[in-house]
């Protein structure tokens, strides 16, 4: 079976790795195994503390799990290419399109 492993860290700043877990979870993602991990130290006025979570696909077949966490990575790359795109577009889009550009406007 296909797994993932993520680390979670939580701390007096905050939290590293729970975006990330919650969206696998979103996605179709369970959590198999959570291992605490020592030696998380200390950071600023307190401690850290950390765990290993290990994800497993949701009532999905193998196929289907690998699809949908090859769609995953791709979907950055794609949302990159888009902004871009409307970067390079900014200042050339102008009015709603139904008029020609050489046309005066009414």
């Amino acid at each position: 079976m296909m797994q993932k492993a993520l680390i979670v860290r939580t701390g007096p700043e905050g939290h590293e790795g729970l975006k990330q877990l919650n969206r696998q979870l979103e996605t179709g993602w369970r959590v198999a195994t959570v291992s605490p991990m020592g030696g998380a130290g200390e950071s600023g006025g307190g401690p850290c503390h950390a765990a290993l979570v290990v994800l497993e696909p949701r009532g999905r077949d193998e196929g289907t799990a690998v699809a949908v966490e090859a769609l995953e990575r791709a979907e950055p790359e794609a949302q990159s290419v888009v902004e871009e795109v409307m970067r390079d577009l900014g200042g050339l889009i102008d009015g709603n399109g139904a008029e020609s550009p050489n046309e005066p406007l009414r």
